[in-house]
């Protein structure tokens, strides 16, 4: 009995990891937040590389719903306007759908990030990044009542009479860049990291009249995408003041002001975020803030975001992961997260966790980190 005890403990040890072991582990992900941060992103013996993911959906006014309602509701209008049996107040379904969909906002956020280690004894990290924001409103015309009305008296209805529409905008920095991270030791272990990087900024600018929609005309990718090419560079600082890690990051130290497809402006600021960090064997935590909001673009309002993300060591091998984000001065509700870290060796970790507000708010994230 006693062996067969044994062997049982041995098997759980081997897959779950022994609770009271404990290392040095790589994270190779905090480069992606703070350029400085790269205390822990090598492995002396293997050369690294990270993925990261991660998207959000907010559609709690239920756009893409009220959408199809209407689009079926003029497809029975029309169906029944080609059949000459279009009679006044048949019209008033239409009208209905048309005004329940008025304001209705639905926006999508996301990340895309890889870091590729360069060698042990050197300071360069490779990186590339994509970051999107982009949200859609449709906006009703009070006269497409009248213009229904009209229609279901003469018996004639053309989505084409109606002039209701959806503004779209969006948002994207993509990067590749080299990060360049040295520690100042004669400044008490001063980190600072700087990455010097190639960017575009795209920016999609569109008016989506209710006959284009009709028609399936979205999106005309050669003209409502405006991009722009710019080099540019990102300033990182870390100093440890005893178990505390105090960060500052300056994100786009060059900044333009650009215009869209349609004349809406994008005036690109320097993102300043501020925050600190917590780590020990058994777990950590990370506060990070924008100090200043992030800049509107058309539909795309400003927003501020403070981010809170905290790990809790269950096992030697599992880690269990929670945040927590608020936002200000954006329609968009606070978020939280949980989810999970399994973790092999030093260097091999994988990463999942789940991001939710309401049954119309979710979104989630991934993470790999492996060595090459």
């Amino acid at each position: 009995m006693f062996r067969i005890r044994a062997l049982f403990y041995s098997v759980c040890v081997l897959l779950l990891g022994s609770p009271f072991a404990s290392a040095a582990d790589v994270n190779i992900a905090d480069l992606t937040v703070n350029p400085a941060d790269a205390g822990h992103s090598r492995d002396n013996r293997e050369t690294l590389s990270y993925f990261g993911m991660q998207l959000y959906f907010d559609d709690r006014d239920d756009l893409l719903d009220k959408a199809l309602e209407l689009k079926e509701e003029s497809e029975a209008l029309e169906a029944r306007s080609r059949g000459f049996l279009l009679i006044p107040g048949d019209e008033q379904d239409l009208v209905a759908a048309l005004e329940n969909l008025d304001g209705a906002i639905t926006s999508l956020r996301g990340e895309l990030d890889f870091v590729f280690a360069g060698k042990k004894d050197s300071p360069a990290h490779y990186v590339m990044g994509t970051e999107l924001r982009g949200t859609a409103r449709f906006y009703y015309d009070p006269g497409d009542e009248q213009r229904l009305r009209f229609a279901s008296i003469t018996g004639l209805f053309r989505p084409l009479d109606l002039e209701s529409y959806m503004d779209v905008a969006g948002v994207m920095h993509s990067h590749f860049g080299l990060n360049l991270h040295y520690q100042l030791e004669n400044f008490g272990q001063l980190e600072i990291g700087v990455l010097a990087k190639l960017q575009v900024i795209s920016l999609l600018d569109r008016r989506i009249d209710y006959n284009d929609y009709e028609r399936g005309d979205v999106f005309d990718w050669g003209t409502d995408i405006k991009n722009t090419v710019q080099p540019n560079i990102d300033l990182g600082l870390r100093k440890q003041l005893g178990r505390v890690g105090l960060q500052l990051v300056i994100s786009d130290l060059y900044t333009e002001t650009l215009r869209g497809h349609n004349g809406h402006r994008y005036r690109q600021r320097s993102r300043i975020q501020a925050g600190l960090d917590y780590r020990r064997h058994w777990g950590s935590l990370q506060i990070m803030g924008d100090v200043v909001p992030r800049p509107r673009f058309g539909e795309v309002s400003s927003r501020r975001d403070i981010r809170v993300d905290g790990s809790l060591r269950l096992t030697r091998r599992w880690d269990l992961l929670l945040g927590y984000n608020d936002v200000q001065e954006h329609y968009e509700r606070n978020t939280g997260s949980a989810g999970l870290r399994y973790t092999l060796g030093r260097s091999l970790r994988f990463d999942i966790r789940g991001t939710a507000a309401g049954k119309r708010e979710l979104g989630f994230q991934l993470g790999l980190q492996m060595p090459l």
